[in-house]
Order: C-alpha cells, then sequence, then structure tokens
C-alpha cells in the first residue's frame, strides 16, 4: 500500500467496515537499541543511557534498570521473557569484586546475580560470567561462564531457577563458546563456537548435546543469534566477500538441516544478520550492510512462503503507517507470536535511536473479519471492486484498477501472522 501520511502513533484504518489498530512507536536517541520485545510489549535493551540496562513500554517511556552494560571487559545483552516479567543481563557482585550472570524481575525491581561456573569457575577482566540470552518462560539465562582450563576460555553457561548453574561446556578446551538464545522451555541454546583458526562458528546445543553449524558446501557458518520458541529454528550471521551481496541462513535443529535466507534484491550488501524470528521460525527479521556497523544497513524482514522485503515493504503489506522517510536500518527484536517488532534506525535527527511497531489484531487483507484469510475475502474483496468502493483501492492511487487485485493478492499470501 502507498500511504505514508503519518498522523498519529496509533493509526486506524478501515478496510470493508474492518477497523485494525496498527501502531509505530520511537525511542528517543540516546535512550538505548533494543535487544529484545516480549508479547505484551515490553522491550528491553543493554545500552539504556549508556551504563545500565533499561526497558520501555508505550505508557511508561523509557526507565533505566540498573546493571552493568556491555563494554570494559562486561558483557550481556538485555532479552526478555515472553511475558515481559524478567530480562537477562550482568551486574557487579561488590562483595566478591566482580561483574556476573544475572535476571532482572520486572515486578520485585530487582536483580539476582548467579556468579561463576561451580570449581573451574575465574575471573578474567571485570566478570566472572555475563547472560546473553533468556527463555521465553523467563525460568532460564544463558550465557557463558569463565574456567581456569585455558587462557581466555569460556564454557556455555546456563542458569535454570530451582536447579541453578549447569556447565554446557564447549566442544574443544583452550576454545571458547558463549550461547546467544535459548527456546521457551531452556531445552535448546544457540551462540557461537571458536574454531580452530579462531573464528566463530555458528553452533546449537540440544538438551545439552552440541551440533556445529555448516553451509550447503560443508564450510562453516557465522555465529547463531537467535532460536525460535519451539526449538526449531536457529538464525544467524553470514559475511560474503567485499562485492556483492551474501545471503544468511535458518537452521533446523531437528533435522540438521540449513536453508537459504537469500538477500534482499535491492540493495543488499555482503554482510547479512538474521537476529530474530518468532515462534515457529515463519518470520525473521535482521539486517543487511557492508563493512561498518549494522546501524548503517538496511533492515529486513522474511516471511516463509513470501520471502525477503525491507521491513517498509513488510509494514505496507501489514497497513502499519510511520512517518515518510523512514530509515529502517535493523530488526533487532520480534516478540516470540510476531506480534511485536523492535529495531534500530533514523528519522532525520542526529543519531540512532529504537523504532517499535505494534502489528495490531488483524490484517487489511481480512475483509470479512473472521480472523482467517479464506476464498470469503476474495469474494468479499470483488463485492467492493464491483461497487466501486474506494475500500478496494489497495495500491492507494485513488482508483480502482487491476493492481488493487495484485497488491490485495500480496497482502493475502503474506497472511495475517
Amino acid at each position: 500500500m502507498q500511504n505514508r501520511t503519518f498522523t498519529a502513533a496509533a493509526a486506524l484504518l478501515s478496510i470493508g467496515g474492518l477497523a485494525i489498530a496498527q501502531e509505530f512507536f520511537t525511542i528517543p536517541v540516546g535512550q538505548g537499541l533494543a535487544d529484545d520485545v516480549s508479547n505484551t510489549g515490553v522491550v528491553s535493551g543493554s545500552s539504556g543511557f549508556g551504563t545500565q540496562y533499561w526497558m520501555w513500554t508505550v505508557d511508561g517511556g523509557s526507565v533505566q534498570i540498573g546493571g552493568v552494560s556491555p563494554g570494559a571487559g562486561v558483557g550481556g545483552q538485555g532479552k526478555i521473557s515472553s511475558d515481559g516479567l524478567f530480562i537477562s543481563g550482568s551486574t557487579f557482585n561488590a562483595d566478591e569484586d566482580w561483574h556476573e550472570m544475572s535476571r532482572y524481575d520486572v515486578i520485585a525491581g530487582e536483580w539476582t546475580g548467579f556468579g561463576p561456573i561451580p570449581v573451574i569457575g575465574q575471573q578474567i577482566d571485570a566478570e566472572v560470567s555475563s547472560g546473553w540470552g533468556i527463555s521465553g518462560d523467563g525460568r532460564h539465562i544463558v550465557g557463558l561462564g569463565w574456567t581456569v582450563l585455558g587462557t581466555a576460555d569460556t564454557h556455555v553457561m546456563q542458569w535454570t531457577e530451582g536447579v541453578g548453574i549447569t556447565d554446557i561446556g564447549t566442544m574443544a578446551e583452550g576454545q571458547s563458546a558463549r550461547a546467544n538464545s535459548v527456546n521457551h522451555d531452556g531445552t535448546v541454546i544457540v551462540g557461537w563456537q571458536d574454531g580452530p583458526t579462531g573464528f566463530r562458528q555458528g553452533s546449537a546445543w540440544v538438551n545439552g548435546v552440541q551440533e556445529l553449524i555448516f553451509n550447503d558446501g560443508g564450510d562453516p557458518v557465522s555465529e547463531a543469534f537467535d532460536v525460535s520458541d519451539d526449538g526449531v529454528w536457529a538464525v544467524g550471521f553470514a559475511v560474503g566477500g567485499p562485492f556483492g551481496a551474501v545471503d544468511t541462513w535458518r537452521y533446523n535443529t531437528v533435522t540438521d538441516t540449513i536453508e537459504t535466507i537469500p538477500n534482499l534484491a535491492v540493495g543488499g550488501e555482503s554482510r547479512m544478520g538474521a537476529t530474530a524470528v518468532n515462534d515457529d521460525g515463519s518470520l525473521i527479521g535482521g539486517g543487511t550492510w557492508g563493512f561498518g556497523p549494522a546501524i548503517f544497513g538496511r533492515g529486513f524482514i522474511w516471511q516463509e512462503g513470501v520471502g525477503t522485503m525491507t521491513v517498509a515493504d513488510f509494514l505496507d503489506r501489514k497497513g502499519v503507517v510511520y512517518p515518510d522517510g523512514y530509515n529502517f536500518a535493523f530488526v533487532s527484536a520480534m516478540s516470540p507470536d510476531g506480534k511485536w517488532i523492535a529495531g534500530w534506525g533514523n528519522g532525520g535527527t542526529p543519531g540512532t535511536q529504537t523504532w517499535v511497531v505494534n502489528l495490531g489484531i488483524a490484517c487489511v487483507a481480512d475483509i470479512d473479519g473472521d480472523g482467517e484469510l479464506t476464498l470469503f475475502d476474495f469474494l468479499a474483496f470483488q463485492n467492493l471492486f464491483d461497487a466501486g468502493d474506494l475500500a478496494a483501492d489497495f495500491d492507494g492511487d485513488g482508483s480502482l484498477t487491476l493492481f488493487d487485485f495484485l497488491e490485495f493478492q500480496n497482502i493475502f499470501d503474506a497472511g495475517c501472522d
């Protein structure tokens, strides 16, 4: 759809009598870049105001929640549980004089630290461990723990509520590994494993058993960033040469097979990172960029059965209204149910900010309003078109033509999920 008029944060569209609530928000520059978003629309991050973790809600805006953001020998990311009640990260333990993997309880407003890996843990730089991901149920934190077994050696570390710390390990002592994400119930972890050459290779740990990830040509892929809540699909990073576009991937942890996530047809570059995935792996977000940081790239959404598209194209299909010319540089977060997405971008002011989208309660192709896309929606569209009703003007040009049929078909194929 071609409507780019931005009149309010929440836009109410009416197509064939169906009201669709879609919302676009931005977080001011300097208040943090999003790491994750829950099914309840709570956004979390690890660079809020420069020193602390932060969270954002529609009603409350951005607030600092403590902890120690990554930097100066401290790692971690502010990932959030599906219900928005717990956040992962790292905090400083003043009694022990170290930084450690931790979990934030949103209701209590308190962090709990979990210390080092038992027996073999040690302090390197400023930390003994760090939290990089949280399960959908909030009961598991994953990341890394430093060990005494080798120089600058890390193991994948998992804390589980009621159980404590588990040393998931590394494939080879002396070669570090780290977890970046974990599925809903804590049984599937994804991240990276250092290879013999020192480069990070994508890896998955299914019920504690490690699997290295290779592409169809038998070459190792780069690190895995996220995993679907059902634990089936891992997504990650791909690096190409200095010229031309590179595709990224999604890996099936059940069948040990890999599928290509194609780069953008226009504007694709030599780096491509898939960093966010919904609960069943059917919707994936990330960015494509060249040399330099991803904040200067182009965000993408990949949808099963549809393919790779820019964020703007995806939002157009969903009927979301956003400012003219907004630059969607990267998709960094997606709620498990796929109803909320967040990322990094710029609306014309200096600096990079977080943008947040609520995809709403329905999509414009569900003309009969029954929550499903069926033949009846086609018939309803045909009736509107035949009656000359501009509710059937799906390409937004003010007239009813064949292009409205094509645009309706595209949105229908994209689905309401």
